[in-house]
């Protein structure tokens, strides 16, 4: 389903899923105001430039997890090391919504991602 807005992909989204979609904009939003959220490939994304290839962070929920995206697949298997319990896919590490430590962690990593990317 392709989505134009952040309140229509909230709008799609129910329970926890939409839960962890919104704490994890919030999060965005509080430690990252400067970075502005659109949808790109019909998930929120944060995006460090113009384009992708210049980086960017976004998160998607799914049934049982919310995935958080990279543009820095190196980076991704960093936290993927540090977080053996959380699987991958393309670009994304996918943390189970009641893995609060894994969830913290992912946080904190996304933190230093962007401080080494926003120079």
């Amino acid at each position: 389903m392709a989505v134009s807005s952040i309140e229509e992909y909230l709008g799609s989204l129910h329970g926890t899923g939409r839960c962890a979609v919104e704490e994890w904009i919030t999060f965005m939003q509080e430690h990252y105001p400067s970075l502005s959220c659109r949808i790109s490939f019909s998930m929120p994304m944060w995006m460090f430039g113009k384009k992708m290839k210049d980086g960017y962070v976004a998160v998607s929920a799914a049934n049982n997890h919310l995935s958080i995206h990279f543009s820095d697949e190196a980076f991704l298997n960093s936290i993927h090391h540090q977080l053996p319990q959380c699987k991958t896919g393309k670009r994304c590490i996918n943390v189970k919504y009641e893995d609060e430590h894994s969830m913290h962690a992912v946080k904190e990593a996304v933190i230093f991602f962007l401080q080494q990317n926003l120079k």
